[in-house]
């Protein structure tokens, strides 16, 4: 019986003992900040404010609660000290990182308690992909950076981090935007009495709502109008994202639309054109660019479409034979000339008219013939290798790559040494297309160089063109802009 009781009594003393040392642990001491050292809050609502300076958005990115609370405790070497990461916010690789260390009564100031660097920042998707950046910093609005606020015998501090997006043009960007999982490596903590020291890589999980796309405001609309035959749109509301306003709209299953034209702007002689983003699964928006000024204090603004925009899904090539250009090449001054119709989209012509000396250089040219200075300034030839060969975002699937042209040479080898020029009158763009050194173009030297002696194949495709509506379509909507 008496070793009984004493296991008892011994189990008490032991729980007792747990107990104590947990509240230790987590009771705030008795001692006060003094607060002529530090910057002491009297809540963390109050250090936030401090924050809300430094970074313009970060107001907006908590008010709407994209700023997540990680509670993520990493035990320092130092006696009795812990740093732990308290709320991040990521996009793309920009990370706001807002932590805090313990303040001992022995701290004279800021520059006693341990401050955070991070060298490297490890982004990993779910996929397992991954890629490793050097971290650099964000400093925020100058004149904001401070050594942090105190509360409840913490110092908090912030940093906004930045992945080095100039390391190596091989990697996958994606990455970095995809990524669930971001480690902050090769992590130093630093102090007036302690010096430098290192402390372990730190993992994070990366919240998955994006706040550039997430829709927080929402005014409906429900407006339809028809366009071609008599196909018909619903703009269902207006939505504002954290930095923009678009319209959500359903429209039907034509693959050739690809958004609308307006000409409501009496600022510039030519239509604005609104493209189709989104998907099938995820629902079309319409983006609206609205104009600087007086405009964004009004209540209520409106867009008027005049011509649903369409891309055609044709390619059209033709070739220059080799004979021409060395032709051309032999006496430059004498133009090799053509009338070649290449094709035609309603009333748009766009012919080959063959080769000639232009400001000095040797030039294929070909022109576009429309019945109206809209189409003509729709329709602008850009060359494909502007484009890369990554993958694009499902949402923009539909506007990806308009207008483009492309050139290869007799072996069917695909040509990147060259640009194009334009000039413009009422009804008619002629084009001028002039080739180029490839190095010197990497390099910035834009010296024009001859026409390649080798039968060229000129290939235009993903061809736009304006559809005018029976009617212009007015919509008006409520502005529920959140941030210009």
């Amino acid at each position: 019986m008496q070793i009984i009781k004493k296991l008892l009594i011994g189990s008490v003393l032991i729980g007792g003992f747990v107990v104590y040392t947990q509240y230790e642990k987590s009771a705030e001491p008795t001692w006060t900040v003094n607060s002529e050292q530090f910057s002491v809050v009297n809540s963390l609502k109050d250090g936030m404010k401090r924050e809300y300076i430094k970074f313009d958005e970060l107001e907006l990115i908590d008010k709407y609660g994209f700023l997540k609370e990680i509670n993520k405790t990493v035990t320092l070497k130092e006696s009795y000290r812990t740093l732990k990461i308290e709320k991040i916010w990521n996009m793309n690789g920009r990370m706001y990182l807002l932590y805090s260390v313990d303040v001992k009564e022995r701290d004279k100031d800021e520059y006693h308690i341990p401050r955070l660097s991070v060298k490297n920042m490890q982004f990993q998707t779910k996929e397992g992909k991954e890629l490793v950046l050097k971290a650099g910093e964000e400093m925020g609005q100058p004149g904001t950076r401070d050594e942090g606020f105190v509360y409840k015998h913490r110092l908090y501090r912030s940093m906004m981090l930045m992945p080095g997006m100039f390391d190596s043009s091989e990697n996958d960007w994606s990455i970095v935007s995809k990524a669930n999982i971001v480690r902050l490596q090769d992590l130093t903590i630093s102090s007036k009495n302690h010096g430098v020291d290192s402390i372990e890589d730190i993992a994070l999980t990366v919240p998955s709502e994006d706040p550039y796309t997430k829709v927080l405001k929402s005014e409906p609309i429900n407006q339809t109008f028809t366009y071609g035959d008599n196909q018909k749109v619903k703009i269902k509301s207006i939505d504002a994202l954290l930095y923009e306003q678009r319209l959500s709209v359903e429209i039907p299953n034509d693959k050739s639309l690809i958004g609308f034209a307006s000409k409501e702007n009496k600022l510039q002689d030519q239509p604005l054109t609104y493209g189709i983003l989104g998907t099938n699964k995820n629902g079309f928006y319409v983006p609206i660019y609205d104009m600087t000024g007086d405009v964004n204090n009004k209540k209520e603004r409106s867009v008027t479409f005049t011509s649903s925009v369409h891309k055609d899904p044709r390619s059209f090539s033709w070739k220059i034979p080799k004979n021409d250009i060395q032709t051309f090449l032999s006496n430059t001054d004498q133009p090799v000339l053509k009338n070649q119709e290449i094709l035609k989209i309603g009333n748009t012509i766009i012919r080959y008219e063959g080769m000639t000396m232009f400001e000095g250089s040797p030039r294929i040219k070909l022109s576009i013939f429309t019945d109206s200075s809209q189409h003509l300034h729709h329709l602008r030839l850009i060359p494909d290798h502007y484009y890369s060969d990554a993958e694009v975002s499902d949402d923009y699937e539909r506007v990806y790559k308009n207008n483009i042209i492309s050139i290869s040479d007799e072996n069917k080898t695909r040509m990147d040494n060259f640009e194009v020029h334009s000039s413009e009158n009422e009804k008619k763009a002629t084009y001028y297309i002039t080739f180029y050194n490839k190095k010197e173009m990497e390099n910035g030297e834009m010296k024009p160089i001859m026409i390649p002696e080798s039968e060229l194949t000129l290939t235009l495709s993903n061809l736009s063109y304006l559809k005018p509506l029976k009617n212009p379509v007015d919509i008006i909507y409520k502005n529920i802009m959140i941030m210009n």
